[in-house]
């Protein structure tokens, strides 16, 4: 690096900070809004996050979710986000009352707008773009639509990683050292996947397959880096990848379709033509608020830029690229409105699994935003008086037919009024760009104005998603995350570490997870098939579940008597329920767990000392004296049961069954048995004996080796010189 250049890098990220850090005042500068507080966001992505902030303050890694639906892996549920660096330092910041600090989540979602827009100025850059043509096109980026509008920080995770994926794609095309940079390229594909959420990263993988093809029809000396790039991306993206591949053959997933699908049931093309993009939210990239899924909106000032930059710059092959990857994400996003989309959903494999046609229009603002940057290199010298007309009149017939909206429906105005001010905005960058093409203007203060009216513009969407605290019914799902603490402290003391459910869906049982109870069901993208399929719902299901206590705000049929009151007025019941683990003595084999869930339901008692198989089960011996089981000890990730058994058994637990938990007794390690459908079970001989079970998924391991090794490897062919 030239050292000279050292001292306006620094400016440019500070300026860069300072922007970000002030454009998302709400946050960084009060503490009177909130950005997670939607109901998806509080009641399932707070407690994911919290579950796995309390396990690395005590010093183990997050593996394993023991609090919702009888236990469920984090790294293969994926989108909580477990295999994400910038999720573990979140994490590890200092907790306020145990659960991750309000100014940390603040600029945890900072940071994440702070990535996108640093990443597109180097993109950039490295197109040869000017320092303040390239901040411009990283605050597009990082402002516009798809980064202002969505909320959940796994979607916006993956996406921030795009400009990176692109530059050294591009790199790789023009640079004595191909190789090295498409091996950076695929790294940064991977790290995308391991964000937590499929969806853009697999459309951000398509159109980066869709570029070097391109590049390879120019070029086939780049099949080799097109190949290099293709391993490394799969080797950085392993640790979310294997763990997910491993998960999603072995549950359920709800896609918005009728029924939850399993991983060989594609997604229903209805799911698909009902969240692409509307024909009607192309006035979306426009005008703000008009949309229907994911916010396609660039504003009036980046896309007349961009635009321009498509007519003025068509000979640069940079520009000719860019304009195809946008035009190309339009007209996949349009979904059913687009029969190419359609051919590439049923052509290309697991595409399906990418639901939401719509999200792909953050590539459309990724490309558009480097377009402007174009446009603003070009502005000064070839803005032509027509481009000026043509914004001034878009800008005037705007106002034109909302002023008349206005005085036909009696001073008020029907529709979003943020649309008078796009009108607005056309006219003052008319107006601006007209000043700078005739040099009445300086190129400090043109720069100064843009980014200001830039500002101001992408200020309409950013801002709007953030609740007001003050607000009862906005806050409402926080509020219900967070109450009830003492009903928590009392159902954590009880012993035998017996579950609980919520009556009549007074609050969401994710509550749990945040509160370190173990809960009945829960809110989430997915659920092992093997649970799903147990008999879990039924009150018999549930008492062998061992889901003792009923949290509502009145009595309950069979949820037994009142123990406890909390202040907010719910209360707690409890039944009389199995224990947590206990020891059985016989054996049925079953032809299905269909027929496990029947024999159940004729006689739930006998299950006390009895269990049903599909596959061939151990021994065990029917004997007269009791048995003694507790379960003694219940972290995430490990268990204890101490088993005094007066003859060779079975001890069951009603936990789920899932790969990579490992079961010893005493010393000596033993298999897991699937048995009653979904639960554990561990045959345990005479005597007296501790069991021990671990959780220590293959999957997650060996993916973490392949990610390190492909990041470093990446970086190491970066640095080693050719």
């Amino acid at each position: 690096m030239d050292r000279s250049e050292l001292p306006n890098r620094v400016r440019i990220a500070v300026l860069l900070f300072l922007l970000v850090t002030g454009y998302y005042w709400k946050l960084t500068l009060t503490r009177q809004f909130e950005w997670m507080a939607g109901n998806d966001l509080a009641e399932q992505v707070l407690p994911w996050f919290h579950v796995q902030a309390q396990e690395w303050h005590a010093g183990r890694f997050p593996l394993w979710d023991p609090y919702l639906w009888t236990g469920q892996p984090l790294f293969g549920q994926a989108q909580p986000g477990a295999a994400y660096p910038l999720n573990w330092v979140l994490f590890l910041l200092p907790l306020r009352n145990g659960h991750i600090a309000g100014w940390a989540l603040a600029w945890y979602y900072v940071a994440i707008h702070l990535m996108a827009a640093a990443f597109c100025y180097l993109f950039g850059r490295s197109l040869g773009r000017s320092r303040t043509a390239s901040l411009a096109g990283g605050l597009i980026f990082s402002l516009c639509g798809y980064f202002g509008s969505t909320p959940w920080p796994q979607m916006m995770n993956g996406a921030v990683w795009i400009p990176l994926v692109f530059l050294f794609q591009l790199r790789a095309s023009r640079s004595p050292r191909p190789a090295a940079n498409a091996a950076l390229s695929g790294m940064f594909v991977g790290v995308a996947f391991l964000s937590g959420h499929h969806q853009v990263p697999i459309f951000t993988a398509l159109a980066w397959m869709g570029v070097w093809i391109y590049l390879l029809a120019r070029n086939r000396r780049l099949l080799v880096p097109a190949a290099v790039a293709l391993l490394f991306a799969g080797l950085s993206g392993a640790m979310q990848t294997l763990p997910a591949y491993e998960y999603g053959h072995l549950a359920r997933r709800w896609v918005g379709g009728p029924e939850a699908i399993t991983w060989n049931q594609p997604v229903p093309y209805s799911v698909h033509a009902h969240y692409d993009l509307k024909a009607f939210s192309l006035f979306g990239i426009v005008f703000p608020g008009v949309k229907a899924h994911f916010d396609p909106f660039l504003g009036v000032v980046a896309f007349s830029l961009a635009l321009f930059a498509v007519s003025a710059l068509w000979r640069d092959a940079f520009v000719r690229l860019l304009a195809a990857l946008g035009g190309a994400v339009i007209l996949y996003a349009l979904g059913h409105n687009s029969v190419f989309q359609g051919a590439l959903y049923a052509l290309i494999p697991e595409l399906d699994k990418a639901r939401s046609p719509s999200s792909a229009m953050v590539l459309f603002q990724f490309a558009a935003a480097a377009l402007a940057a174009f446009g603003i290199d070009e502005l000064a010298t070839s803005w032509t008086a027509r481009g000026t007309w043509i914004l001034a009149g878009f800008g005037a017939l705007t106002l034109a037919i909302a002023e008349t909206l206005i005085f036909a429906n009696q001073l008020t105005f029907p529709a979003d009024d943020r649309i008078i001010l796009t009108a607005v905005i056309a006219l003052a960058a008319a107006a601006l760009f007209a000043a700078w093409r005739r040099q009445n203007l300086t190129s400090t203060q043109a720069h100064v104005l843009l980014v200001v009216l830039l500002l101001l513009e992408l200020g309409n969407i950013g801002q709007y998603g953030f609740t007001d605290r003050s607000d009862r019914n906005q806050m409402q799902w926080l509020d219900k995350i967070y109450a009830n603490a003492d009903i928590a402290d009392y159902l954590r003391k009880q012993p035998g570490f017996q579950r609980a459910e919520v009556a009549a869906d007074a609050f969401k049982a994710n509550w749990g997870a945040f509160h370190g109870v173990e809960m009945h069901g829960g809110q989430t993208a997915s659920v092992t098939t093997n649970v799903l399929e147990s008999e879990f719902f039924s009150l018999t299901g549930r008492r062998m579940w061992g889901v003792a206590y009923t949290i509502a705000t009145a009595p309950q049929p069979d949820a037994g008597d009142e123990v406890f009151a909390g202040a907010s007025g719910m209360k707690v019941y409890r039944r009389d329920a199995f224990p947590r683990a206990w020891a059985v003595h016989e054996v049925v084999r079953v032809p299905n767990n269909s027929e496990g869930n029947i024999l159940v339901g004729q006689d739930p008692e006998s299950f006390r000392r009895k269990a049903h198989m599909v596959e061939q089960f151990p021994p065990v011996e029917t004997c007269a004296a009791p048995d003694n089981v507790q379960l003694i000890e219940h972290a995430p990730d490990r268990l204890a049961i101490r088993a005094e058994m007066a003859c060779d058994g079975m001890v069951v637990l009603s936990d789920a069954f899932y790969p990579g938990w490992r079961a010893r007794v005493d010393h000596r390690s033993v298999e897991i048995h699937q048995v009653n459908g979904a639960m554990r079970g561990v045959a345990v001989p005479r005597g007296s004996h501790t069991v021990t079970m671990r959780y220590r998924p293959v999957s997650v391991y060996l993916g973490a080796a392949l990610t390190l090794f492909g990041i470093l490897g990446a970086l190491a062919l970066a640095v080693v010189r050719a």
